[in-house]
C-alpha cells in the first residue's frame, strides 16, 4: 500500500511536464532527434529559446523543494489528504502557469504573477506549517 499517494502522483505529473519542457527546448534548439520527429524549417529567436530555457530551469528549481516537503508531510502525517491535495493543486497551477507564460508567450503578466504567487503560496504554507510543528 502506498503511504505517499500525493507525492507519488504529483512526482509523476511533474516529471511528465518536465520532459515536455525538455523536449520543447530540444525542438527549439534544432536537435537532430527532434528533426527526425518534426519538420523544422523556421529559425527560432534567441529570446524565445532563452525564455523556454528559463521556463525549464525555473520549473526544475522549485518542484524538487515542493516534493521534498510534500513527502515529509505525507510520511509523518502532518496534514489531511484533502488539505495536501489543495496545496498540491495550488502549487501545480503556479508551476504550470509560470512555465506556460515563459514557453509560449512573449508577455503575459497574469500567468507570470499568478504562477509565482501560487508557487510561493504552496511552498510557504507547507514550510511554515512544518516549522511550527517542530518548534
Amino acid at each position: 500500500m502506498n503511504n505517499i499517494p500525493l507525492t507519488s502522483l504529483f512526482t509523476s505529473l511533474f516529471i511528465i511536464f518536465y520532459l515536455f519542457l525538455s523536449f520543447r527546448i530540444g525542438y527549439l534548439r534544432g536537435s537532430p532527434v527532434m528533426k527526425l520527429l518534426f519538420k523544422m524549417d523556421k529559425k527560432i529567436s534567441d529570446k524565445k529559446l532563452d525564455r523556454n530555457v528559463r521556463a525549464h530551469g525555473n520549473f526544475s528549481e522549485y518542484v524538487p523543494l515542493f516534493l521534498i516537503i510534500l513527502f515529509i508531510f505525507e510520511n509523518i502525517g502532518l496534514a489531511s489528504y484533502n488539505y495536501l491535495l489543495i496545496i498540491c493543486l495550488i502549487f501545480s497551477y503556479g508551476r504550470t502557469a509560470h512555465a506556460v507564460c515563459f514557453a509560449f508567450f512573449d508577455h503575459n503578466p497574469f500567468l507570470r504573477i499568478s504562477g509565482m504567487l501560487c508557487t510561493y503560496l504552496g511552498l510557504g504554507i507547507l514550510s511554515i506549517q512544518l516549522l511550527v510543528s517542530v518548534i
